[in-house]
């Protein structure tokens, strides 16, 4: 049996598949959640099938960052360089930002801490160095601007 912090993990890598999916072939998210037992998903981190997420959590965060889009997006916008567009990073990379920000902006029950590792380690099973690095640059300022705010 999984353990529930394992089982998070898992559904965490899930969410930004599913997002880089709905982003790469229009799919909508009701069909996401409906055929999600259908689905073969695959971890690339760990050569494995994944067969069981947390899916209060799957249906919890994705759509929360797709009612939120708008606000994480701009919340991107607003820590890259003058020259740089969201559109120009990469597809993926755009997934985990979404789906990390959100959980840094709307789950403030989970330790910020928490939130970035996992997503750093989901970077690291699709990236090098340099996306790791930005994506750590990137969460480390949204949550400096989460404490300015307190």
């Amino acid at each position: 049996m999984i353990d529930n912090s394992k089982l998070l993990t898992i559904t965490r890598l899930v969410i930004v598949q599913s997002l880089y999916q709905m982003e790469m072939s229009g799919t909508d998210i009701n069909v996401l959640l409906k055929d999600y037992p259908n689905r073969v998903i695959f971890d690339n981190k760990h050569d494995k099938i994944i067969k069981k997420i947390n899916f209060d959590q799957y249906e919890n965060i994705l759509v929360g960052v797709i009612d939120h889009q708008g606000k994480i997006d701009q919340k991107i916008e607003g820590l890259l360089e003058k020259s740089w567009t969201i559109s120009r990073i990469d597809m993926t990379l755009r997934a985990i930002l979404r789906a990390s920000i959100y959980e840094l902006l709307f789950m403030p029950e989970i330790p910020f801490k928490v939130v970035i590792n996992e997503y750093l380690d989901i970077a690291r099973s699709f990236f090098d160095d340099k996306e790791p690095e930005f994506l750590n640059a990137v969460l480390d300022n949204v949550v400096k601007s989460l404490h300015k705010r307190d």
